[in-house]
């Protein structure tokens, strides 16, 4: 369980790394963008680290509060508030570190809690792999057992798939209540 969890987290992170650089990619202010890159390139690696804890900093205080919306009897908005903080931290941090990953790893320690990571992630997603194909052979057997319940009823293997067969069958209740 604890290696689903994990690929979940990195997942949303690869996601939210490409979030962040579409999110940039649409900011008009091509000349802004550059002094920021100039700056985080002149920062000292400890500068960068403070940088990238920033997003951290901001985010989980405000975590304790969509918590305490919950306590409070606010469940769908606090969760909610939570929900949005956990990506837009998320989606801060991955961010910030891809822009800071290189002074990030001169830093001893943190090169190799990241090296840590990773070899913790690869595990995890050894681990999972098994269970990952297991669930597309069983998808693959679904949909070949669902094609043959089609052909047998005698329904056409059209585009549509479900969502055409829904139509068809509409098509004939109000056919017969006409």
């Amino acid at each position: 369980m604890a290696a689903v969890l994990f690929l979940v987290e990195a997942w949303f992170w690869d996601q939210a790394v490409a979030l962040g650089h579409w999110i940039v990619g649409l900011l008009p202010w091509q000349a802004f963008k550059d002094a920021v890159a100039r700056l985080i390139d002149r920062l000292p690696p400890y500068g960068a680290l403070l940088l990238f804890l920033i997003p951290l900093a901001v985010i989980e205080p405000l975590k304790i509060v969509a918590l305490d919306q919950i306590a409070r009897g606010h469940f769908f908005s606090g969760v909610m508030t939570f929900v949005l903080l956990k990506f837009v931290g998320l989606g801060l941090v991955a961010f910030v570190f891809d822009l800071t990953r290189d002074k990030l790893l001169t830093i001893g320690w943190f090169a190799r809690f990241y090296a840590w990571v990773v070899k913790w992630r690869d595990r995890a997603h050894d681990f999972i792999e098994p269970y990952k194909a297991a669930a597309r052979a069983l998808v693959a057997d679904v949909k070949a057992r669902l094609g043959e319940l089609r052909r047998s009823l005698g329904w056409p293997a059209g585009k549509g798939g479900f969502p055409e067969m829904l139509a068809r069958v509409k098509a004939r209740v109000r056919k017969s209540q006409g």
